[in-house]
């Protein structure tokens, strides 16, 4: 009896340690295929991280070449011009707008009229000068006069867009600072002497130009005796 008693108990303990055995294989099993799952999804989350930075990657760039294309000429137009220059003898057509550069001519024209205080005229014939050659010697005098034009005509709006664009576009060009200083006389005549003395000071200490930069001084030192 006691015999039978204890091989049942050996035999319950066998069961038992091979239960565990099982459990421990399960539980083995089971945590490391989650380990695999958690390992999936992050893998997962980076691909599709990679694929959305080439996406934006991909859109950047389009979005350059769309802004490049604004400023640019159209190459199909450069690559004539740059054929025409390098042939030893062409043929030009007198009437070709694409082949003569006409912004000296338009830029004089312009000027005449500015000094003739035809201010309208001056920016008809200037803003033509800047859309026709964006890419002419004359482009940011031709800006710099038509904000200049809508000043003298008191169009301080239109004047102070002007001045945005070349402050945009030419941030380092003289002209830009010398038409600076006209949006801190625009600031006097709206009675914001804090803002002209900011537009003078940041002209004095931004730019080399030395008369600028003088002209600047004086009239930030006008500012601080009113």
């Amino acid at each position: 009896m006691k015999n039978q008693s204890s091989l049942f108990v050996i035999f319950c303990l066998c069961l038992t340690a091979g239960l565990l055995g099982v459990y421990a294989v399960f539980v083995g099993y089971f945590n490391g295929h989650q380990e695999y799952e958690m390992r999936l999804t992050v893998l997962q989350k980076q691909v599709d991280k990679e694929k959305f930075d080439n996406s934006l990657l991909t859109y950047q760039l389009k979005d350059f070449q769309q802004t490049v294309a604004q400023v640019l000429p159209d190459n199909k137009k450069l690559q004539a011009k740059y054929e025409l220059k390098n042939l030893a003898s062409s043929v030009r057509s007198p009437a070709s707008d694409e082949v003569v550069d006409l912004s000296p001519v338009l830029f004089e024209k312009g000027k005449k009229f500015f000094n003739s205080q035809s201010y309208d005229k001056a920016i008809q014939q200037f803003s033509t000068l800047t859309e026709k050659y964006p890419l002419s010697s004359h482009t940011v005098e031709a800006k710099f006069f038509i904000a200049e034009s809508y000043y003298l005509k008191k169009d301080f709006k239109s004047c102070l867009q002007e001045i945005d664009a070349m402050v945009s576009q030419y941030p380092d060009n003289d002209l830009t600072g010398f038409i600076l200083l006209r949006m801190g006389q625009i600031s006097e005549a709206n009675n914001q002497v804090e803002e002209a003395s900011e537009v003078y000071k940041t002209v004095a200490k931004n730019f080399k130009n030395e008369k600028l930069k003088e002209q600047a001084r004086k009239l930030a030192q006008s500012v601080e005796y009113k």
